[in-house]
């Protein structure tokens, strides 16, 4: 990771989990939700396409941004930073929200 892969934000929406210049977040590829996403969808989402509701850009989530400093995981958007996914995993449940993603593109395995 070097330095232009830190998550820095000027005006971040999540106040929050929000990021100050001089101490960026570090976070993974989108690699490392597949294990507790594949809980919740039973396919391997990384290939998925998705769209980010904030931006519009289209991408493979295996290129999100993954922030696991959190109760759970917060997925981001690589070109805006917004926030397209968010999952708790609790003894009971799971906690998913989607809402920063306009669709996700599951190819169907034949």
């Amino acid at each position: 990771m070097n330095s232009a892969d830190n998550f820095t934000a000027s005006e971040p929406e999540d106040q929050d989990i929000a990021a100050a210049a001089h101490h960026a977040i570090p976070y993974l590829d989108g690699n490392a939700a597949a294990g507790a996403l594949s809980e919740v969808f039973r396919i391997d989402i990384i290939a998925a396409l998705g769209r980010c509701r904030h931006c519009g850009s289209v991408r493979y989530f295996g290129a999100a941004m993954v922030f696991t400093d959190a109760p759970g995981l917060v997925v981001r958007c690589r070109d805006c930073q917004g926030v397209l996914l968010r999952v708790v995993e609790t003894p009971t449940r799971y906690w998913l929200d989607l809402s920063g993603l306009s669709y996700l593109e599951i190819d169907r395995e034949e």
